[in-house]
């Protein structure tokens, strides 16, 4: 009984060490950056999202690679993406793409199944720059690329990317605001309105509603006349006077 039970333990001890043993042989870590490699690559789901883990076996296994910066002088006419696995060769999986403002980061769309290049080994992504050059494309010496930890068909991306999950935007010009203009005060109401029977109404004083330089002007105004009546008085008193001294002497 005691042989058999030991037998047991063993064949117990044996088989827990194969389940501890297993994940790390199925695990496969990246390989070193390429030593051309001048920046790390963002891998974007159909959403525009940065992906840190992904399927070797979707299709895409990411549906672009976005580049940290612009390409260099000369060489941003096209790009494309291509996967190395550990190991081996690099393979191209995208097309090539046109670049239609080289003062960008390149972005270049993605449709490959990522296990349908051995990459059961990891790998690393690389998105090469290009010039093109009577139809020939020309690869710059420096390459854009980030690393693939492959454990069966999962993948994790090497290094991690940090927060937040999304590419950063490309800056915005802001518009400065324009300063807000100082109102001119209103005039008082009190002061700006005028009764509507001010022009109607009397002087203080005056029992006709006439000022003081109406008084003048009616004064001056009449003086002719009255001057006239008076000289017309007197030819008719002295005209009457003679007609009596005629009367008389006769």
């Amino acid at each position: 009984m005691s042989l058999i039970s030991a037998a047991r333990r063993s064949a117990a001890v044996a088989a827990f060490a194969l389940l501890l043993a297993a994940p790390a042989a199925a695990q496969a870590a990246a390989p070193p950056a390429p030593e051309n490699s001048v920046g790390i690559l963002a891998l974007l789901d159909a959403q525009g999202g940065v992906l840190s883990e992904g399927s070797t076996t979707a299709q895409p296994g990411f549906a672009a690679a976005l580049a940290p910066a612009p390409c260099p002088a000369g060489f941003a006419d096209a790009a494309r993406v291509s996967v190395l696995p550990a190991g081996g060769a690099a393979v191209v999986i995208s097309a090539t793409v046109p670049l239609a403002d080289a003062a960008k980061p390149a972005e270049v769309p993605v449709q490959a199944v990522l296990a349908d290049y051995a990459v059961d080994s990891g790998a690393t992504v690389l998105l090469e720059c290009l010039a093109v050059q009577g139809g020939i494309p020309i690869p710059a010496a420096t390459v854009f690329s980030v690393g693939l930890d492959v454990s069966g068909s999962a993948f994790a991306v090497v290094p991690k990317p940090v927060l937040p999950s999304t590419p950063p935007a490309s800056p915005v010009a802001t518009e400065t605001p324009t300063p807000t203009q100082t109102p001119t005060p209103a005039p008082s109401s009190a002061a700006a309105q005028t009764p509507s029977d001010a022009a109607t109404m009397p002087a203080a004083g005056s029992g006709t509603g006439a000022t003081g330089n109406d008084l003048a002007s009616t004064g001056s105004a009449a003086l002719p006349l009255l001057f006239g009546a008076g000289l017309l008085s007197a030819a008719g008193a002295g005209l009457l006077l003679w007609r009596r001294g005629r009367a008389s002497h006769s």
